[in-house]
């Protein structure tokens, strides 16, 4: 099988060569920050550390990390946008916000400069996965103010991809699209994927037959959810992938076409760490632990050893598609501030996800929910059947649970149209418990 790449001397290079690259740049962005950026001017002068004290790769370990609490703390006084901006307000042309989904969105600003880096890391994470200057991508919704589709809309710009826009039609007018126009990509998020799937068949349209060879998702999980994946290749005759990436770091991950479970960190570009979640200290070589990121590329607002809360699993064994980065199995793992302790038991949503989703079939859908009851946590799943689905497999589930998280976790059926549809993304986990 040939693999395809956006720069495969980079892509492929020795470890000497990468990190030789990695502490170069590394040098650049804190002597950038250390004198132009008045959020790190601060932080770097808080914590005694100059770019002086940087003399290898190994020493990224004496500054400080970053948490996303800093820079939401940040924009709160200095607002709208914050200190973390190296040069004039007049230098940056695009503005991106988190989702807000752990406490209050985060504001980005990109220079020309940044933009178009953001644009090829997009582009080396598409090429990884197979999309090329061939490709129809189709983008089946509008994006908002959230980065990850507009980062995937400029790789296809820097690919050479044709790209249609499909936001403001409903989902029927976007499938009668993706067949008129041959697309071959669609770039969504799994739960859109699978909802354009549900109408596709309520309307008698057979989504296999229509030219699309891949599905490309930003978002949140689900090309590397066995269940979500496998709904996805059952209802398009696709193939899902995932495109890494976060609004504070940019999209540092390739998920390539050697690999269905796993995906690379893009090292060209961003440098990798491995931390004990609760000590902070460094975990070398194989393990699991936090990811902490430092992007190379995005000088106008740097993420300097950002502590980013996702759970990983690191593996650093060559890949066929012939990359020397490092990989992730599984992608993310779980949440750091998303693990639920109940009981005496640590379990992740993604863990009840994977059991869960196993046994739903397309049109079905479920949530997470933790609850008090007596003052006690407590866990169950509520799920939406078809109609003519037997209550049976409501029982099978919560054996499986048991199975999986050792702790009877209640599973509940509830009517259809309980749980809202997204055109975005799915709300798995819903937390009811008191405070």
């Amino acid at each position: 099988m040939t693999h395809a790449y956006f720069d495969k001397e980079i892509e492929t290079a020795s470890r000497k060569r990468i990190e030789d690259g990695q502490f170069t740049r590394l040098r650049r962005i804190v002597e950038i920050a250390y004198k132009h950026n008045p959020f790190y001017k601060k932080k770097f002068a808080d914590h005694g550390v100059t770019p002086a004290d940087i003399r290898s790769i190994d020493n990224i370990t004496k500054l400080p990390y970053l948490y996303k609490k800093e820079i939401q703390e940040d924009q709160r006084a200095n607002p709208p946008f914050g200190t973390n901006l190296t040069g004039s307000l007049e230098d940056y042309v695009r503005y991106h916000q988190t989702t807000g989904t752990t406490g209050t969105p985060v504001r980005w600003l990109d220079t020309k400069e940044t933009w178009n880096w953001r644009g090829r890391c997009a582009a080396m994470s598409m090429c990884g996965s197979g999309i090329t200057a061939k490709d129809i991508i189709f983008f089946p919704f509008a994006f908002g103010p959230h980065v990850a589709y507009w980062g995937i809309w400029q790789g296809a710009w820097e690919i050479g991809a044709l790209a249609i826009a499909g936001g403001g039609w409903d989902t029927l007018q976007r499938i009668k699209s993706i067949f008129e126009n041959k697309v071959t990509v669609v770039a969504c998020t799994p739960t859109y994927a699978i909802r354009m799937a549900e109408v596709a068949k309520e309307n008698g349209i057979d989504l296999r037959e229509s030219s699309v060879r891949m599905t490309f998702h930003a978002g949140e999980p689900g090309a590397l959810i066995p269940s979500v994946r496998n709904k996805i290749i059952e209802s398009w005759g696709a193939k899902p992938f995932d495109y890494p990436g976060m609004t504070e770091v940019g999209n540092y991950g390739i998920h390539c076409d050697a690999q269905d479970m796993s995906i690379h960190v893009n090292e060209a570009e961003f440098i990798f760490e491995l931390i004990d979640p609760d000590t902070g200290n460094p975990i070398k070589g194989e393990g699991t632990g936090e990811m902490v990121l430092t992007n190379l590329g995005r000088t106008s607002s740097p993420s300097i050893r950002f502590r980013t809360g996702d759970v990983v699993n690191v593996k650093r064994s060559q890949c066929a598609c012939g990359r020397t980065f490092l990989s992730l199995e599984g992608g993310i793992i779980g949440r750091v501030d998303g693990m639920i302790c109940l009981r005496g038991m640590n379990i992740f949503p993604s863990q009840i996800e994977a059991v869960v989703g196993k046994h739903l079939i397309m049109g079905e859908e479920f949530q997470i929910v933790a609850y008090t009851s007596k003052a006690m946590g407590e866990l169950k799943v509520v799920c939406e059947l078809l109609d003519d689905r037997p209550d049976d497999v409501l029982g099978t589930i919560q054996k499986d649970l048991m199975d999986s998280a050792e702790i009877r976790i209640g599973v509940e059926r509830v009517p259809r149209g309980t749980i809202e549809r997204s055109d975005y993304k799915s709300k798995k986990f819903v937390d009811m418990r008191e405070q």
